[in-house]
């Protein structure tokens, strides 16, 4: 009944259905009645990058397309997800939507005042179908014309250029389109979780997976090697930032001892650049982000970049590794990785707070009420204005 009352509604997918293995029927039920689809990081890659009702990532960390849709959404229907804070932007992206939720957890299922049906995916897709029948949405060109807007939008930060060096965005799409159809992408924290939920297109359902609960610093490169014991004829590549390297790679060694070979692609930018930019846009000055000296003469963090040879780091446990500067030079590292039989590493130098950015949503981060600084001051008048758009539940 709710669907049926429904003239523009939003599936969307959550990891839920990749562990029902309900890709099928999610895919049935939405192009059976013309419905989008948003992605968050559990549930993404599911359904083709191509598809015509796939928007992509959803959410804080999401793209442009779904966005947008979201904000003129009446239902949302929320299939296997936990409707964190990042999904729904919290509690801000669905500002006239009902939400109807399927999900086997009732704690979950009962979010957002949702209609609740707790049960298994699959089984709940294949029951809607059936007894829906004749509905369509009453959704015109806008699907089409947001999804090829936001296509534009990732071709061009896949090809950005700066005169300082290699951009973010740009490696990370040399990257994406190297892979194999089933090489898998494993991330977790940082600026790439977000570049990977916007930007990433998986060419498998069962290649792309991204630990983002609670952003897991250090993650990356263990769980890489997860990934290669699990699926062992494939290449495995870890988006893995400098930060979170320096959290954790320990792992590295064990991959190097099992002759587990993976592809740690480390994005170096001289900082904790995701922090950095958090600190920044809560009227915050950079505190201890940046990869930088001690200064003798004003006793800050402030000196001399550091200089780190990660690819020196990894060769030191036996792995292959590689410093690259300039696209042309990651394109041949790896070209060159793919004959390698041991572990690999590749620094790459990125341009810092060249990540992409959020698009179309807002994310409640707490700022200071009472400050001297007028930045601070400025923020909190933000956050507050922000709060009063979001949905009493």
């Amino acid at each position: 009944e709710e669907i049926k009352k429904a003239k523009k509604p939003l599936l969307i997918c959550g990891g839920g259905v990749r562990y029902s293995g309900a890709e099928k029927e999610m895919g049935e039920f939405c192009e059976k009645f013309n419905i989008p689809i948003g992605e968050t990081q559990a549930g993404k890659g599911l359904v083709s990058w191509e598809h015509p009702l796939n928007l992509g990532g959803i959410g804080v960390t999401g793209g442009k397309a779904a966005n947008v849709i979201a904000k003129d959404a009446d239902l949302v229907i929320a299939v296997g997800s936990r409707l964190t804070d990042f999904t729904t932007a919290s509690k801000w992206l669905f500002p006239n939507a009902q939400t109807l939720s399927i999900n086997v957890c009732d704690f979950d299922a009962v979010k957002s005042d949702s209609v609740a049906i707790v049960a298994d995916a699959k089984e709940a897709l294949s029951a809607i179908t059936a007894e829906l029948q004749d509905y369509k949405s009453q959704y015109k060109d806008e699907i089409a014309v947001a999804k090829a807007e936001y296509k534009k939008i990732v071709d061009d930060l896949y090809s950005a250029q700066s005169p300082d060096g290699l951009v973010q965005t740009t490696a990370f799409g040399i990257i994406n389109e190297f892979m194999g159809e089933n090489d898998v992408a494993v991330g977790s924290s940082g600026s790439l979780p977000g570049d990977l939920q916007r930007l990433f297109r998986p060419k498998n359902p069962r290649t792309y997976h991204v630990e983002y609960g609670f952003s897991n610093m250090g993650y990356e490169v263990n769980a890489a090697l997860g990934a290669k014991l699990a699926w062992p004829k494939s290449d495995v590549y870890s988006f893995c930032g400098d930060g979170g390297y320096i959290m954790a790679h320990s792992e590295l060694f064990t991959a190097v001892q099992e002759k587990a070979k993976i592809v740690v692609c480390l994005f170096d930018n001289s900082g904790w650049g995701c922090i950095e930019n958090l600190q920044n846009n809560q009227g915050t000055d950079t505190f201890g982000t940046v990869f930088a000296e001690r200064n003798s003469s004003t006793n800050q963090l402030d000196g001399p970049r550091l200089q780190v040879d990660f690819a020196k780091n990894a060769e030191s446990y036996g792995a292959k590794g590689y410093t690259v500067r300039t696209g042309d030079e990651l394109k041949a590292a790896l070209e060159d990785a793919k004959k390698q039989t041991v572990p690999v590493l590749i620094d790459i130098k990125v341009v810092p707070k060249t990540m992409s950015e959020g698009f179309e949503s807002w994310w409640r981060v707490g700022v200071a009420e009472v400050s001297k600084s007028h930045r601070v001051a400025e923020c909190y008048k933000d956050m507050q204005a922000n709060i009063a758009k979001t949905r009493d539940y």
